[in-house]
């Protein structure tokens, strides 16, 4: 059996560094919708839900919209 990766970050970014642009939070990444043009998702490896909840309590209800719609994004200003 699979073993499954958690609640996983990506974040929009610009074939020329562009970006940050939307986040996204995602139990599978196939769950991903399309980028922004000219943009594409990339994983950030070091993301830990719990110290990311911890350090904002703000982001409860978007890991709750991931958890149960397998995907929740943040726009950019409200990227965390």
């Amino acid at each position: 059996m699979a073993r499954t990766q958690g609640l996983q970050k990506f974040i929009e970014r610009g074939a020329f560094g562009e970006g940050p642009g939307r986040a996204a939070y995602v139990l599978d990444p196939t769950k991903l919708p399309q980028p922004g043009r000219g943009f594409e998702w990339q994983i950030v490896r070091d993301f830990m839900p719990g110290d990311a909840i911890f350090a904002d309590p703000g982001l409860k209800p978007v890991f709750e919209a991931a958890l149960k719609r397998g995907c929740a994004i943040v726009a950019k200003d409200q990227s965390r």
